[in-house]
């Protein structure tokens, strides 16, 4: 459930009161959970979480604290998710016709994709 965060970014303590995770836990969940959870951090050092950061703060809470994970089973868990985010990105459709120097070559009989496909003469 995407919250509304009236600020373009929150502190470390104000992430801490509105999970209700203390903040040696968001700092150590930054350390295990990299690469899905690593707030901004500003010239000084500082973390800065965004909308997004605070979602998943939330996530890592629920799988850790409701659905009893392990650190590890948690890991596993959203590098799933994330495999399947990047997965269902909408991405343009590579059109062998768009490419210099490819042909389709010939369609089955089926009328499905060519498999063969070979470089123009």
């Amino acid at each position: 459930m995407p919250m509304i965060i009236k600020k373009d970014w929150l502190t470390i303590g104000e992430v801490s009161e509105l999970t209700s995770v203390p903040i040696h836990t968001l700092r150590y969940w930054e350390s295990e959970f990299d690469g899905y959870f690593s707030p901004l951090r500003t010239s000084g050092r500082q973390r800065r979480y965004d909308e997004r950061a605070v979602d998943r703060v939330l996530e890592i809470k629920t799988l850790l604290k409701e659905e009893k994970y392990s650190i590890a089973g948690a890991r596993q868990v959203l590098s799933r998710k994330l495999e399947q985010e990047a997965f269902a990105e909408p991405r343009a459709p590579l059109l062998v016709e768009n490419m210099p120097g490819l042909s389709p070559g010939p369609r089955p009989a089926d009328g499905g994709p060519a498999l063969d496909y070979s470089a123009e003469a």
